[in-house]
């Protein structure tokens, strides 16, 4: 069976059609995410568990959008793999990359998708609202947000919980079961001394 999905901006997935049958048995059960902010650069790493409850195979043709903004760049060294490491292959459709990821019967598949993208600015958006088309929430999702002492602190459309600090890092996190979310994640950071454009936090070009 074929199921041709489309994933929202950044972590989440969304069905191409909205009518409930479309969607096979394979369902979106896990997202674990962490976004890392060293201006200029942000970079995002998401596992995402996809279950298949049927007795056959299931294909699923995903679309992998990413955030766009005046301030935002391209984004770069983009990677997609399976459980085991294997790359899967990947190709541009517009702004999305579009991959096949296929999930056995009674069973479930991990996909790993990484990148880095430039942000000139104080605020980067990872888009959840799209997991809605599903018609049903995540079993699990974890997101964490890693930032140097100097951004903190960060604000969210969601409560972020500062977990931990160490030597160069502040890390936040938010943890939700069964989430069917009704707005994006966007994150706000201090705006440190110096200008995005022409500098990094260690001062260097």
């Amino acid at each position: 069976m074929k199921t041709l999905l489309r994933w929202g901006v950044v972590a989440s997935v969304a069905a191409a059609t909205a009518a409930a049958p479309a969607f096979g048995k394979a369902e979106f059960t896990g997202e674990n995410v962490t976004i890392t902010v060293a201006p200029p650069r942000v970079t995002v790493e998401g596992t995402y568990t996809f279950y298949n409850d049927a007795d056959e195979a299931e294909k699923l043709e995903l679309n992998y959008p990413f955030p766009r903004g005046p301030e935002l760049g391209k984004p770069e060294n983009i990677s997609v793999r399976d459980a085991e490491g294997g790359d899967i292959p990947f190709s541009w459709k517009r702004h999305d990359v579009a991959f096949e990821v296929t999930v056995a019967p009674q069973s479930e598949a991990v996909v790993s998708v990484a990148y880095e993208q430039r942000c000139d600015g104080c605020e980067y958006k990872y888009i959840l609202t799209s997991t809605r088309d599903w018609q049903r929430p995540i079993g699990k999702a974890v997101f964490a947000v890693e930032v140097p002492p100097q951004l903190a602190p960060v604000e969210g459309s969601y409560k972020l919980e500062e977990v931990a600090s160490r030597e160069g890092v502040v890390r936040y996190e938010l943890r939700r079961d069964d989430f069917y979310p009704d707005v994006d994640l966007v994150l706000h950071w201090k705006r440190p001394d110096f200008y995005f454009g022409s500098a990094t936090l260690e001062g260097g070009p």
